[in-house]
């Protein structure tokens, strides 16, 4: 347990409780994080799943987790362990992504034995929740505009997605002080992460009509919960996606009475389930002419 007081001395130059906290001697103190599970390749020592690491991008040693289910998806999963703010500011989580996706396109479609055997190379959606959803988009945005990369996206997955403004829609402008989130605290989120070289203002948190239209995946799954401060921008996301010149079919699923990446902290709720067998039908659907809903 993470105490709220600080030790004799220590300086605060961030707070961004309960967190993430910078101190003027540049040490980072994080206060969520995740127990790490070693990967196996039984997959009935991991309720069905085999898992293993893979370092996608030698030169910055990052890796990802590969996650070969025996469930209804029929998905194998490429999970990118990707640099974290403020230690390696944005772009770097971009990067790390779009590394990935290159390694799962070239090296991997060759080399190795479960994306070669398991994957589809026609059927590659990028997904994400929270910052990943943002990173997801932004990576099917780069994957349109590479025309060497033989990177052929199907689908976009976002879920509560992180996006902002330079100013707050009228929705954003009052808190119940129940919510995750208040403004005040997503304020400081962008600047901290990109060591203080964008504002909210920036275009890769409000991603621009032209950059929409630039998408050449063919479909996109946006996913809101009812109570996460977020919600407005995904919503306004989806709308924009629908309605702009963008060509693609947009489904869009909300989720009532819940809070920002509800699903990981409680996985068993009715609320978890609706939204991953949204995902699973998304993924599921047949390859078809593009059409808009």
């Amino acid at each position: 347990m993470h105490s709220n007081k600080n030790a004799v001395g220590d300086k605060v130059a961030v707070d961004i409780y309960p967190f993430i906290r910078r101190y003027e001697d540049g040490r980072i103190e994080r206060f969520v994080r995740s127990s790490f599970v070693p990967a196996s390749a039984d997959p009935t020592a991991s309720g069905g799943v085999a898992t293993r690491n893979v370092v996608v991008d030698h030169a910055t040693g990052v890796s990802a987790r590969l996650f070969l289910p025996s469930a209804r998806a029929g998905a194998l999963v490429v999970s990118v362990e990707y640099r974290l703010a403020p230690e390696h500011p944005i772009p770097a989580a971009y990067d790390d992504a779009w590394a990935a996706l290159r390694w799962v396109a070239t090296t991997a479609s060759l080399s190795d034995p479960w994306v070669s055997v398991h994957a589809d190379p026609r059927r590659v959606f990028l997904a994400g929740d929270s910052v990943g959803g943002n990173i997801a988009y932004h990576t099917a945005v780069r994957a349109g505009r590479d025309d060497g990369s033989s990177v052929d996206v199907e689908g976009v997955i976002m879920v509560q997605p992180y996006l902002w403004g330079g100013k707050r829609l009228p929705a954003e402008e009052a808190w119940d002080g129940v919510a995750m989130f208040p403004p005040e605290l997503v304020e400081k989120l962008w600047p901290f992460v990109t060591a203080g070289q964008a504002g909210n203002d920036d275009p890769r948190i409000d991603p621009p009509d032209e950059e929409i239209a630039s998408l050449k995946c063919r479909r996109a799954l946006v996913a809101l919960a009812g109570k996460d401060i977020f919600r407005h921008r995904a919503r306004r996301l989806a709308a924009r996606m629908r309605d702009g010149a963008w060509k693609g079919s947009v489904t869009l699923v909300e989720l009532e009475g819940e809070d920002h990446c509800f699903h990981l902290y409680r996985p068993q709720r009715a609320t978890s389930h609706e939204l991953m067998e949204s995902i699973m039908q998304f993924i599921n659907q047949p390859i078809r002419g593009i059409s808009k809903i």
